[in-house]
């Protein structure tokens, strides 16, 4: 196969990600083996969906050095990583699919199947965390490609790397994997009857209320919410998205701020998102250092410079939500330490924001 060729399927692959929802805007990088000695990879900072294929970088697997004027992704380091253990793997995708993010942030240092599976044998292993692009992250990914017999590893707080000898197999590899980790937080879910009878409970006292009381409420909620995207469009510009998904409406039931579980929450959002009332000061004062709020009882407020980015905010939000109701589920609350977030949120607003327009 041709360079251009194999430049043309990195770009493919892109695409495919972002459609397929298992990654947002630029996050994940894919790659394919050139040689024993090289391989192409996507560039740091660019929207997959208008990228070229003159725009993938070539990257030595030995000393990561590469070609041309274009800075290829952080994770360069990673992929090379699989192209060193494995001889017979040729492509290599890093994503932050939902169900694999969510076990990412279990505290789990590996998940055993019921039965042996024909990518993962019978476990997937999860590598140590590290914050993203550094040397220590590598280290933590070569230690579970020695362990692993399967074609996928989890990155604790992190994501995915899936691979395969050729494109077909490599997101056959991920998309296998986010059916495993679906299936193992569900068997988790059915075990804890005593929870489930508790939210089947909670669900009958509110169909006790009178459906005319609900009715108004559910009025009141909704045009409190209007109210305040109109407010935070004419105060902060830029697009304003009202998230009401199951998991986002859950956590906007609790006082506390919700933490990063996952390091794309820490980047894109922030080092927590508050849940405040329905007040214009609260829901302003709660977005100054944040892309998101809680309003209580009602969602969450997404905001980005575009709707495209506030469309990014919300996916994230929505995932970091299932990793914290997952590591609740698994006794594990354990987000990611306030310095490394605050690191991460820093590299972001200062460094890969600028590389893609203000677009990460």
């Amino acid at each position: 196969m041709s360079n251009m060729s194999l430049q043309s399927s990195v770009v493919r692959a892109g695409i495919e990600l972002v459609k397929a929802g298992l990654i947002a805007r630029t996050w994940g990088n894919v790659s394919c083996r050139i040689d024993e000695e090289s391989f192409w990879i996507t560039p740091s900072g660019r929207d997959y969906l208008t990228l070229k294929p003159s725009e993938i970088v070539k990257v030595s697997i030995k000393d990561l050095s590469y070609t041309g004027s274009i800075k290829p992704s952080s994770e360069k380091g990673i992929h090379a990583a699989v192209y060193e253990r494995f001889s017979d793997v040729n492509f290599v995708i890093h994503t932050h699919q939902a169900s694999a993010s969510v076990v990412s942030a279990l505290g789990l240092d590996r998940i055993t199947l019921s039965e042996d599976h024909p990518l993962f044998s019978n476990q997937i292993i999860c590598a140590a965390y590290a914050l993203p692009g550094t040397q220590r992250l590598k280290r933590h990914v070569v230690e579970a490609l020695e362990k692993t017999e399967g074609s996928a590893i989890i990155l604790k707080h992190h994501g995915a790397v899936c691979f395969g000898r050729d494109y077909e197999s490599a997101f056959n590899s991920a998309y296998s994997l986010e059916q495993v980790c679906s299936d193992f937080i569900q068997e988790r879910k059915s075990a804890m009857t005593g929870d489930a009878h508790h939210e089947e409970q909670h669900q009958n006292q509110h169909q006790k209320q009178p459906l005319k009381q609900q009715q108004k409420a559910s009025q009141q909620k909704q045009a409190d919410s209007m109210h305040l995207i109109e407010m935070v469009k004419e105060t902060k510009g830029g697009c304003v998205l009202l998230n009401q998904e199951e998991d986002i409406v859950r956590y906007a039931c609790q006082k506390n701020a919700l933490k990063p579980f996952l390091d794309d929450f820490a980047q894109i959002i922030g080092i927590e998102v508050k849940v405040v009332k329905a007040e214009e000061t609260a829901v302003l004062k709660a977005l100054k250092n944040a892309s998101a709020v809680f309003i209580e009882n009602l969602g969450a407020l997404c905001w980005g410079k575009d709707e495209s980015e506030a469309k990014a905010v919300q996916m994230v939000l929505n995932k970091n939500c299932k990793a914290y109701f997952g590591a609740v589920l698994f006794e594990h609350i354990k987000p990611i330490n306030l310095v490394e977030s605050l690191l991460m949120r820093w590299v972001y607003l200062k460094k890969y924001s600028k590389l893609s327009g203000g677009k990460i």
